[in-house]
């Protein structure tokens, strides 16, 4: 009977120590599916910053490309051009605002342009008023800023040249009205970033 006993006994013992090893082993096999699940997170993050930072040389290399078109159109430095670069979209309230003072400006230009000296008063004061309407538009983004001051400066030159035009000084009517010509080209160069 001890012989019997003995052998149960070392069965226990044996089937005890295959379970505590079984036991072990899911353990073991538990902790390798998590550290290869940690590895993979690790891997999956590394790509991701990977990703973003050549994503953030894509848009830094777009950027530049846009800013060195600005500069090619309109006399400005880096951080400028950038500022307007990453300016926000003009609203269409404002795109209309925009559009419809450039079709009334460029109707008031022509009635002056063929108006006699002596008759430009009221051709004049429509394009003061104009300015007037331009003045009171409150600005929304720095882009827009920006191209409304270019405006500004473009009616501010224009309504001074046609003046001195009244006056009979040509020579100075004619450099206003260049300079009112340059700033309407910078205006217009801003339209397309606005």
């Amino acid at each position: 009977m001890n012989l019997k006993v003995l052998i149960a006994v070392v069965v226990l013992i044996v089937g005890g120590l295959f379970y505590f090893i079984n036991q072990s082993n899911k353990a073991d096999v538990e902790r390798l599916k998590q550290a290869e699940v940690a590895h993979q997170q690790k891997l999956e993050e590394a790509q991701d910053a990977e990703d973003k930072k050549i994503e953030a040389k894509k848009h830094k290399d777009e950027t530049d490309i846009k800013i060195k078109e600005l500069q090619s159109k309109y006399m400005m430095d880096y951080l400028e051009a950038k500022s307007i670069i990453d300016s926000p979209e003009m609203n269409k309230d404002g795109k209309k605002f925009y559009a419809d003072l450039a079709s009334r400006w460029s109707d008031a230009l022509k009635v002056a342009g063929s108006t006699s000296r002596i008759a430009l008063s009221q051709p004049v004061k429509d394009m003061q008023q104009i300015k007037r309407d331009l003045e009171a538009r409150k600005t929304e983004t720095t882009c827009e800023l920006k191209l409304k001051n270019e405006l500004i400066k473009s009616y501010d030159f224009a309504i001074d040249g046609f003046l001195q035009f009244m006056q009979k000084n040509e020579l100075v009517s004619d450099l206003f009205i260049k300079l009112s010509s340059d700033s309407q080209k910078n205006a217009n160069a801003l339209i397309d970033y606005c």
